[in-house]
């Protein structure tokens, strides 16, 4: 088969595994007040629950970088989506918090194969053909999410939150067929001259510290902005006066469009402009819808806040795994099982810290949002100064 196609059969797959993976997250946003209803939970054991999903991805995340050098990436990436699948399709039956809180447990380590496998592959994709690809795929993921938000409350009504989770298990599992269709090949170096990539290209093999460091702070900060939003949001909304589920499913479809959007515009912004700077006006963005979130409490301040925070955080955790990925000359899916068990660790931490600090009030939580959106802002801003130093020959590091 010809490479071309090659490459277009592996952009096929990858879209249909992101586009799952954001499918079952965005219903599984939506569907949080249904459950919590549902199972007569209150905020700190949904915040439990959560970290124990969250946690039992981080077990997967640790070896899953392992596994899929050992399995290929491919079969990684169909047993992650059918893990998720299966326990999105089971957790409607379970109708205790211990038992659901288990049935989330299977369904966190199932996507957080799922999340290692997509991102490698997408990274190795990103290697072989020298093309942003990562943004576009978290597109599609963020495409697919808001989707799902909407449809999740047109099926959710009386009925509960099953029909949403059926619907995100077999958009799993079809994923998971899909991706058996991935090809396998070596990873081949790229030969084109750095001086003649585009700025998301360029060898970052010489600032692998700072290019590990600026991923783990950029990721685990996005994480932990997604843990708040996707597991709390709808809560959060359904808290503030005249608000309710229509809202809800509003806001966060509103988060999920900005992002596919932000990050579809991502991928020309960093081509002209390069990861940190477009990421530096991101989080300009970001910074300023969580304000107008966590500040106004009107109305109009939660579809605008989410707004802001989708289209500028879009690219956040894309940029994060390209730079890690191109600053590794070898072992690209073990670091990103590292980066990625890093982020489900954020994950882990924010709904205990959100549920703690919120529990009289979410707007208590939501309010150090803007603190961490600041210290982001700063790590790429020095991450920016050291790859300056490097496009002038001032950078020595070397890549294990």
């Amino acid at each position: 088969m010809s490479t071309t196609r090659l490459r277009r059969r592996a952009a096929t797959v990858l879209v249909l595994a992101f586009g799952a993976m954001g499918f079952q997250v965005g219903a599984w946003a939506l569907s949080l007040p249904a459950v919590v209803d549902e199972l007569d939970l209150d905020v700190g054991r949904i915040g439990i629950t959560l970290a124990c999903m969250a946690g039992a991805g981080i077990a997967a995340t640790t070896v899953s970088g392992r596994i899929a050098e050992r399995i290929t990436v491919r079969l990684t990436l169909a047993l992650g989506a059918a893990a998720s699948g299966f326990g999105f399709l089971v957790m409607p039956l379970l109708d205790s918090f211990i038992t659901f809180t288990i049935g989330a447990m299977v369904t966190g380590v199932g996507l957080g194969m799922f999340d290692v496998a997509a991102n490698a592959a997408g990274s190795l994709e990103e290697h072989r053909s020298g093309r942003t690809l990562l943004s576009k795929l978290h597109a599609v993921f963020s495409a697919a999410a808001a989707s799902a938000a909407v449809l999740a409350y047109l099926l959710n009504g009386e009925t509960g939150f099953a029909p949403s989770f059926w619907a995100a298990g077999l958009a799993c599992i079809a994923g998971a067929i899909a991706a058996l269709r991935l090809p396998v090949a070596d990873r081949p170096t790229i030969d084109t001259p750095t001086s003649e990539r585009p700025c998301a290209s360029r060898d970052l093999t010489r600032l692998v510290t700072a290019a590990s460091v600026f991923a783990f702070v950029i990721v685990c900060g996005a994480f932990t902005v997604d843990a708040a939003l996707e597991g709390f949001a709808a809560l959060f909304i359904d808290q503030l006066p005249g608000q309710g589920a229509a809202q809800s499913a509003l806001g966060l479809a509103s988060l999920y469009l900005a992002s596919a959007v932000g990050r579809a515009a991502a991928t020309p912004a960093i081509r002209r402009l390069g990861d940190w700077k477009t990421l530096l006006i991101g989080l300009g963005i970001v910074l300023t819808g969580a304000i107008v979130l966590v500040g106004v409490g009107a109305a109009w301040a939660s579809a605008v806040g989410m707004l802001l925070i989708g289209i500028g955080l879009a690219p956040a955790a894309p940029i994060g795994y390209s730079v890690m990925g191109r600053s590794r000359a070898n072992g690209v899916e073990r670091a990103t099982a590292r980066l990625t068990t890093a982020g489900y660790g954020a994950f882990v931490l924010a709904p205990l810290v959100i549920g703690a600090v919120g529990s009289e009030s979410l707007s208590d939580a939501f309010r150090l949002l803007p603190i961490l959106l600041f210290i982001m802002v700063l790590v790429t801003a020095w991450f920016g100064h050291r790859t300056h130093t490097l496009g002038r020959g001032g950078a020595h590091e070397v890549a294990s």
